[in-house]
């Protein structure tokens, strides 16, 4: 990157609008995978291309990066003091480890930092590439392209929506290029320029980008004209659907799931709008019996308890008398077999001319009328949410359960050909654990850690013998949430500990409605499965093992985590909820904000007195290199300056005392008894010419003359221009 300096302004301008491509592109890599700390990240591009902006030497900057990437992968993944021996040598076994691996060709079992550390490679390369395209091509139209198609494959094909997104890349990524084309255009005509012309171009076209797109996103949308293609485009790939003579399922709810696994294709069809503060899950039924490819619900005996609409469905005197009363409105657009509740679900309101009806064994509400099923369209729930103490979870132990007075045999049963790998896996995930919590979230986590997939269309279905979550544990470890939930479900039951199998809808996709409150459109796409684990003292807890679904439950975290413990801060980090991958992104929690990076980071360094020592020192460093090439930068700064103002004696004054200054940084000292003339001559001799003479010439006649007026201001001003050039080199 060496043709010609371009403008500091333009460039911070620039690269704001490439940082914003560049967030876009990290936005869906760390929704669709198990990657956390998007800020570390954002925080990595912003210094690199504020380092650009500073001209900043390769041997300075590149190790700058590095003590970055290296203070990240600690702040991630370590928990031990930084640069402590125990650090480095961590650091240096895994990623020692990791060049095995590699000439092996067993690329799925990397480990994370090394994961890491490929991703800021290829992130400092993308930056680099960026930084060309706009200070030497000035053209940015292959990476905007780039984006728009990697965007758009991400909404089409993933469960990324990309819809608030495409605003902001047709938005960035049009006034990327089009001031770019600007400056094009300038240099090839040899003009520079001047921040008036540049802003008679770019204002215009400011507006017209940004009036279009805002008129476009508010415009209605009709909706396609054609049948949506990508289904059977998926079918085609496949091998399935139209072409190979089977069906492939579409995505939704359905009682039957005798038979689970095979691949499915999305269905954006609305099934509710649901206006709550908060997103939630909605659940509709349990399942408690397992037989090796798919749930059944035994014979339930127990008859149906009947509700009042608006009447109390909760018997816990201290959860009712919470003052954390969330109401929900549910708008029905697609009947369904029951009704669909949120966790804390303490009333439903409903018109006055239905009863409603709960199976307490399988979670089902449902509405009658005159003795008969009815559908309601609309309904609203008043809920409490609840908060679990972390610290009383850590306490449960298996030996709890004796003091329960239910009967767990249902929701501990399992198949009698389940394989004995199954039970011996489980048993190993949960083996190290003391507390039913801990024994539970091990297995939650399990899957994020052990090269799962999640994925809708190769998807394999038991055959003959095979069972349904041995096949998902050990052979492919690929599929959606009915794999992940099921296994999760054996799993438990094989532990020991009662569990449960759970239906009903993600949270779906959020927005404020024209009253401004949080609608959230819940499509069959958002057709979901999770587990229930009974915790002793608890009761029905609900978790998400589902790779790229968050888990709704709160946490209240009152535990003091010993640091020595490597497991105990982990712990800290796993349990916030992660982003939700069904939903477009949203303004982050705290815990993401730029906000608690700064409280984490003063925390770190009250405890790592010594690591704020080492970054002063750098910023010093930084400082003093800055201001030793002092002589270098100061003049193209003056230069940009004086070019704004017009041309007068009082403008040359100021010009030529710091020309005087410049010249004295550059190695000419001048003495006390040395005149003006004199020291321009031995200037002149130096450079050549008699440009400084012809300078002091106007200076003198001026200060002692009196003569403050030019006919050629301008001139004077091009070899001031020119002299203080050949100073800084």
């Amino acid at each position: 990157m060496t043709k010609g300096r371009t403008d500091i302004r333009f460039l911070i301008l620039m690269y704001a609008l490439a940082f914003i491509l560049l967030w876009e592109w990290l936005l869906p890599v760390i929704e669709l995978t198990d990657t956390e700390y998007i800020s570390v990240f954002l925080y990595f591009v912003a210094i690199s291309f504020l380092f650009g902006l500073l001209r900043m030497r390769w041997w300075l900057s590149i190790p700058l990066k590095i003590i970055y990437l290296f203070w990240s992968l600690h702040y991630v993944f370590f928990q031990t003091a930084i640069l402590s021996r125990e650090t480095v040598s961590l650091l240096i076994n895994d990623l020692l480890s990791n060049f095995g691996i590699i000439a092996a060709w067993n690329w799925e079992v990397i480990t994370n930092p090394f994961r890491t550390v490929l991703f800021f490679v290829l992130l400092w390369m993308t930056i680099y590439l960026i930084r060309h395209w706009i200070e030497v091509r000035k053209s940015i139209l292959l990476f905007y392209a780039m984006t728009v198609v990697f965007i758009a494959v991400l909404d089409t094909f993933s469960s990324y929506s990309a819809e608030g997104a495409i605003f902001r890349i047709m938005v960035s990524g049009l006034l990327l290029i089009g001031l770019l084309t600007i400056s094009r255009i300038s240099d090839r005509h040899g003009r520079k320029m001047g921040t008036g012309m540049f802003a008679a171009f770019s204002l215009p076209l400011l507006f017209a980008v940004v009036c279009s797109s805002a008129f476009a996103s508010f415009m209605p949308d009709r909706g396609p004209v054609w049948a949506d293609p990508i289904p059977f485009l998926k079918s085609i790939v496949h091998g399935e659907g139209i072409g190979s003579g089977s069906s492939v399922a579409k995505s939704g709810y359905d009682t039957d799931d005798t038979r689970l696994g095979g691949a499915f294709s999305q269905d954006g069809t609305v099934v509710f709008r649901a206006t709550v503060p908060k997103k939630q899950y909605w659940k509709i039924e349990t399942k408690n019996t397992y037989t090796s490819k798919g749930w059944e619900q035994q014979v339930v005996e127990n008859p149906p308890v009947t509700y009042i609409p608006g009447s109390t469905l909760v018997e816990d005197s201290e959860y009712l008398e919470s003052d954390d009363v969330l109401h929900a409105e549910i708008a029905i657009k697609e009947p369904l077999p029951y009704l669909v509740y949120p966790y804390g679900t303490s009333k439903i309101h409903a018109r006055t001319d239905v009863l409603l009806k709960n199976q307490e064994e399988t979670g089902q509400f449902w509405a009658m009328k005159d003795g008969e099923e009815t559908d309601l369209e609309s309904f609203s729930i008043d809920l409490i949410e609840k908060n679990y103490s972390l610290k009383a979870l850590r306490e449960t132990s298996m030996e709890d359960y004796a003091l329960e007075n239910e009967d767990f045999s249902e929701f501990l049963q399992l198949p009698g050909q389940l394989p004995d790998r199954v039970r011996e896996l489980a048993l190993t995930i949960t083996g190290k654990e003391e507390s039913v919590y801990e024994k539970a979230k091990s297995i939650e986590r399990y899957f994020a850690r052990n090269g799962f997939m999640y994925d809708q269309q190769n998807v394999a279905v038991p055959k003959g013998n095979e069972d349904y979550v041995d096949q998902f544990l050990f052979d492919t470890k690929r599929g959606y949430c009915d794999n992940f939930s099921t296994s999760m479900v054996v799993m438990l039951r094989a532990s020991d500990i009662p569990a449960r199998w759970v239906k009903g809808f993600a949270p779906g996709e959020g927005k404020a409605n024209s009253r401004g409150k949080m609608e959230y459109k819940v499509t069959n796409n958002e057709a979901h499965s999770w587990v229930e684990a009974y915790i002793p003292g608890f009761g029905w807890m609900p978790f998400e093992p589902t790779i790229g679904f968050s888990n709704m439950t709160g946490i209240e975290y009152d535990l003091e985590f010993d640091m020595s413990d490597p497991e105990a801060p982990e712990m800290q980090e796993r349990e916030r909820p992660d982003v939700d991958r069904t939903e477009t992104p949203v303004k982050k929690d705290e815990d993401n904000s730029f906000i608690a990076f700064f409280k984490k980071m003063d925390k770190f360094l009250q405890e790592n007195a010594w690591v704020g020592v080492v970054g002063i020192g750098l910023i010093l460093f930084i400082a003093w290199n800055v201001y030793k090439h002092r002589g270098k930068w100061i003049p193209k700064l003056l230069i940009n300056t004086y070019r704004k103002r017009k041309a007068d004696w009082d403008i040359y004054t100021k010009q030529y005392k710091s020309l005087l200054k410049q010249l004295d940084r550059f190695g000419f000292k001048r003495t006390d008894s040395m005149t003006l003339s004199e020291y321009a001559k031995t200037v002149d001799r130096h450079f050549g010419g008699h440009r400084m003479g012809m300078l002091t010439e106007a200076y003198e006649r001026g200060l002692y003359g009196g003569y403050t007026s030019h006919d050629d201001w301008v001139g004077l001003q091009e070899i001031w221009e020119d002299l203080i050039n050949r100073s800084s080199c």
